[in-house]
């Protein structure tokens, strides 16, 4: 999670610390990120409350419901060592665990193969402000090794994947290729019918997927059946640099096949330079954007302005690894050493979502009549990959959660994240009166509903501090000289809602039911103070001093509303004495720097607050109406409006206690119970991204 403190933009949830590696004994995650780059490239090591190592399972999509089938072994003097695969043929000695160790853009293990130590990295860079290489959907995987007796040894390394990556569904025909291009080593795997713009279990059916490796001496491949192509890898005959022909002619699953190339180190002392495999998932087009007024978009991902070709795309990652592992190393100290301002808890937590987050995006841009990419025409669509909030593609409700973290990353990204957003809904065809709750619930065919909802002030409260943020923090007004009337028709909206929400909710993710929500009455009325900044960068100062004087109006009616009685803490429910809870929505008034709430009652929540701690294992109730239900993103949201920098490390304490205990293997949501640490199957991905 991702929060600015003291108005200055930190992160907030992620890793195994910068400065020391831990053992998978010491720090359990609930998953790890392996090759976490993109929607469809999102896979991990599934570790849980009962962890099998690495080297007896296989790598799971972010979707549990299906495996992606990557393999690796090496061989050290002839002896065949497994790492990774739950693979028993052919037979192998399994590794012996070092240690792991969890970067923001890097997991790391290190392994013992008989006299040599194994290092294994997965690398999936974030380069947020550069716009080419973000959207490369590749990540990296690489191994050294080293002489653990200082003796030399013979040692080749062996990796393969399935066709499982690009389909949900095994029952159907893949076909196989492989090139070398300007030096790359480059296999592929498509199916033999795609279908455009569909997804099975979330895997899309029109990817094909890539494995290569620089080409050069010692460097072999195979495509074929599995068992046949892993036990060729290890024994004598090494791999045939061939396609099995059958491939195309049987189905995915009857046998598996494996895409694999191997690479031999030589003779090894000290520590080799890395063999480095590029794995990716690529489709073209990657969305295709409808209006209400069904002017339909095919959109391609942004690095397509660059690189025609599966592989130019390739071929450029693969020469570009030195630089990407350099960047890469530079960015997590940079989060390291802002973390270490907050709390060392911090960057755990930060290193284990800054990928999933950032995975979540397509980059995109259009093209004009003639076929031309249009470069300034740069949206980003964000998939809601587990059913958070109203779900979907850009739901509003979960942008607003992981917003702090594009403001930290690049402010232009939620820029993007907005921009389709509010072209869908500044048309004739919209004609709600508030903000749409997202575009549609199909990725990557993202559609605004010009339907009503009862999450009115919500969402159009989530927009305009949004658009305001961005703003602030981008100074780019593009947006608001574009589309001030709509964002001025959902402020009048909120003048009009926010202090009687009546049966409105929040984001349906939290549970909450009661009538007269206190948080969710804050929303719309920093809304309105929001629209008042708004109004006064756009010159419009008749609406600015209009909307200025209603924000403060309602916050006053809005605490004698929300104070208990005793003036211990804020209601959850208007007037009902019996109500407690996170009042998270505070944080939008520190964040756009509103003023709208008076110390005083900051002072109070915050001391509320410091009360429930010697009672909480793993968080702060939500709501006291659901003792066992709380949100991660929610928690942090709350600590860092208290601007109580020892409330604050206790709250991420509590979210870091949740994280770092595996109560199921599948990559960390937010919503979970706050009294035993369990969260719900299938929950999240991006949700985290707060």
């Amino acid at each position: 999670m991702w929060l600015y403190f003291s108005h200055t933009p930190l992160i907030l949830l992620a890793s195994v610390s910068f400065s020391r590696r831990a053992s998978a004994q010491q720090l359990q995650a609930h998953a790890w990120p392996l090759a976490v780059k993109s929607p469809y490239l999102s896979t991990w090591y599934e570790v849980g409350p009962a962890p099998v190592p690495l080297n007896s399972t296989w790598p799971g999509f972010w979707n549990p419901n299906t495996n992606t089938g990557w393999y690796c072994s090496v061989q050290v003097d002839g002896v065949p060592y497994r790492l990774m695969g739950g693979d028993t043929t052919p037979v192998s000695n399994t590794s012996m665990s070092f240690s792991v160790q969890i970067t923001p853009t890097r997991t790391i293990m290190e392994v013992q193969t008989g006299p040599v130590n194994t290092t294994m990295t997965f690398l999936s860079p974030i380069t947020a402000t550069d716009l080419t290489r973000q959207s490369l959907p590749f990540s990296y995987f690489f191994i050294t090794a080293s002489s653990l007796d200082d003796l030399p040894h013979e040692v080749k390394v062996y990796s393969d994947i399935t066709a499982e990556w690009i389909t949900g569904n095994t029952n159907i025909f893949a076909n196989a290729t492989q090139d070398i291009e300007n030096g790359s080593l480059i296999l592929q795997a498509s199916l033999q019918f795609p279908q455009l713009f569909t997804e099975i279990n979330d895997h899309a059916q029109d990817s094909t997927s890539v494995y290569a490796m620089k080409n050069g001496s010692g460097i072999n491949y195979q495509i074929g059946a599995a068992d046949v192509v892993r036990e060729a890898a290890t024994n004598s005959s090494g791999l045939q640099n061939s396609i099995d022909k059958t491939i195309n002619a049987h189905l995915i699953n009857n046998p598996l096949d494996a895409w694999g190339i191997s690479a031999d180190l030589g003779s090894v002392t000290t520590t080799t330079s890395p063999a480095v495999w590029a794995i990716g998932i690529m489709r073209d087009p990657a969305i295709q954007f409808t209006m209400l007024s069904s002017e339909v978009q095919l959109r391609s991902s942004y690095y397509r302005m660059n690189f025609s070709t599966v592989d130019d795309a390739t071929t450029f990652f693969l020469k570009d690894f030195e630089n990407a592992l350099n960047t890469s190393t530079q960015f997590d100290l940079q989060i390291a050493n802002d973390a270490a301002n907050i709390s060392p808890q911090y960057y755990d937590l930060v290193s284990i979502i800054s990928r999933q987050a950032m995975s979540a995006l397509e980059i995109t841009v259009s093209k004009d009549v003639n076929g031309n990419f249009n470069s300034s025409d740069v949206m980003a669509f964000l998939k809601n990959m587990g059913n958070i909030g109203d779900g979907g593609v850009n739901a509003v409700d979960v942008l607003y959660s992981a917003f702090p973290m594009y403001l930290y990353l690049n402010p232009d990204i939620g820029g993007y994240l907005l921009k389709p957003l509010l072209i869908s809904q500044d048309s004739p065809q919209y004609t709600q009166s508030y903000a749409a709750q997202g575009l549609g619930s199909n990725f990557p065919t993202p559609v605004v509903a010009n339907t009503s909802h009862n999450f009115g002030i919500e969402q159009s409260g989530n927009m305009i501090i949004m658009i305001l943020a961005h703003l602030q923090a981008s100074a780019d007004n593009t947006i608001i000289d574009q589309h001030y009337l709509l964002i001025k028709s959902w402020a009048d909206y909120l003048v009009q809602n926010s202090l009687k929400p009546n049966s409105q909710q929040t984001s349906s993710s939290d549970g909450i039911l009661s009538l007269n929500q206190t948080n969710l009455s804050l929303k719309g009325i920093i809304g309105i103070g929001a629209m008042a900044k708004i109004s006064h960068f756009m010159g419009m100062e008749s609406d600015a001093s209009n909307y200025q004087s209603v924000a403060e109006s309602y916050i006053g009616q809005w605490q004698n509303l929300s104070l208990s009685l005793n003036q211990t803490r804020l209601l959850t429910t208007f007037q009902a004495e019996g109500s407690a809870g996170l009042i998270y929505n505070m944080y939008a008034d520190k964040l756009l720097q509103t003023d709208l709430i008076p110390q005083s009652v900051y002072e109070i929540q915050t001391a509320y607050y410091t009360s429930q701690l010697a009672s909480s294992k793993f968080g702060i109730p939500l709501d006291s109406s659901a003792p066992d239900l709380t949100r991660a993103d929610w928690i942090l949201f709350a600590g860092a409006a208290s601007g109580d920098a020892t409330l604050q490390r206790s709250f991420i304490s509590l979210v870091h206690s949740y994280a770092f205990f595996p109560s199921w293997n599948t990559a960390l949501s937010p919503i979970y119970d706050p009294t035993t640490g369990i969260g719900p199957v299938g929950q999240g991905i991006n949700r985290c991204a707060s």
